[in-house]
């Protein structure tokens, strides 16, 4: 098989010669292509077990301190052109590029999963933006783009949805039942301020006691001090996450910036509708059932009430949704770097 190189900012944990890593998105890319390739990943090193376990038939180099001279016999041992498949800018991501880039023969591929103009922005703010904007000019001006949305890369490039779904999120779908009068929303993602998280528990606490909460992930800290809002950590098996989504009525995503959010795709399969703020209005596309309000309690309560009371016309309107497919995610990367 031919070589393939992946550079991805992911933390991997490794014991006993099993790698694991904590997204379950970095997993299915890994994993698929190492049956295509003979799969060399860099990544960061984590100290702490993550839940998504690697393929055993790739090799992982962790920069971590004691391994680092070890990192670097290995690539300069070889001779040959490199292919780079490079998930994500960062600062880790940018620096092994430049390695590749200074001292070898390398055709980059560079996939776009999110703006980091915004995120910069809104975890650093405004002033901050030029390191971002250096390391994306440096490194799609060397590299083949793919993207997994038009407005990350307004040139030529390709263009891919990235799922999760499978044939089990179609099976057994419960219908989506109103009971008592009660109204249970659901948020599932990383706790982070990007993500809108804070704004989204804030408003939560304005809105009438039967609108109950459901947060799902991990990421920060968060304590919380409203019984109408039930914390879960984050959830790795698939059925569980499923059910979880079963429970709710209606799925919100409150992020002030994405790009292709796949949990809008596994609330839609689910027959669930979606609410989110127009801050990402563009992330619709040509969903069916997901509505954009601005980010106002009063604006909140409109939306779900009209959820809520319009029920079978939302169900009817959700059929009408072809969703992106995993399978069809990772033979279209394929076909791109092969």
């Amino acid at each position: 098989m031919k070589e393939l190189y992946i550079i991805v900012n992911e933390k991997i944990y490794e014991k006993d010669n099993n790698y694991f890593c904590e997204n379950k998105d970095i997993q299915s890319i890994i994993n698929y292509l190492s049956f295509k390739y003979n799969l060399i990943v860099i990544s960061r090193f984590s100290a702490s077990i993550k839940p998504f376990r690697l393929n055993k038939v790739l090799k992982i180099l962790n920069l971590k301190l004691t391994k680092l001279l070890k990192f670097f016999p290995f690539i300069f041992g070889f001779l040959r052109k490199r292919k780079i498949l490079i998930i994500s800018i960062t600062p880790f991501n940018f620096i092994i590029f430049l390695i590749f880039k200074i001292f070898f023969i390398c055709k980059f591929y560079l996939y776009l999963r999110s703006n980091g103009y915004e995120e910069y922005e809104t975890i650093l703010g405004k002033k901050y933006i030029w390191i971002y904007d250096f390391m994306f000019k440096y490194m799609i001006k060397y590299s083949e783009v793919i993207s997994c949305h038009e407005r990350l890369y307004k040139k030529k490039c390709h263009i891919l949805y990235p799922s999760e779904l499978n044939f089990s999120w179609k099976k057994k779908i419960k219908k989506n039942s109103y009971i008592n009068n009660t109204i249970n929303i659901l948020y599932v993602g990383r706790f982070k301020v990007e993500k809108g998280i804070y704004s989204l528990i804030d408003i939560h606490s304005k809105l009438p006691n039967n609108i109950k909460l459901t947060l799902v992930g991990n990421g920060d800290n968060i304590k919380i001090n409203d019984e109408r809002i039930r914390l879960i950590n984050f959830v790795k098996n698939e059925k569980q996450l499923i059910n979880i989504y079963d429970s709710a009525n209606i799925f919100i995503l409150p992020s002030y910036t994405e790009s292709h959010p796949k949990v809008i795709d596994e609330s839609l399969s689910r027959m669930r509708p979606v609410i989110i703020f127009n801050d990402i209005k563009y992330v619709i596309q040509d969903r069916y059932g997901v509505f954009s309000v601005k980010r106002s309690h009063l604006e909140l309560i409109k939306i779900i009430n009209y959820l809520k009371n319009n029920n079978q016309l939302i169900h009817n309107l959700l059929k009408k949704n072809i969703l992106p497919q995993r399978k069809d995610f990772l033979k279209n990367l394929y076909e791109i770097i092969h």
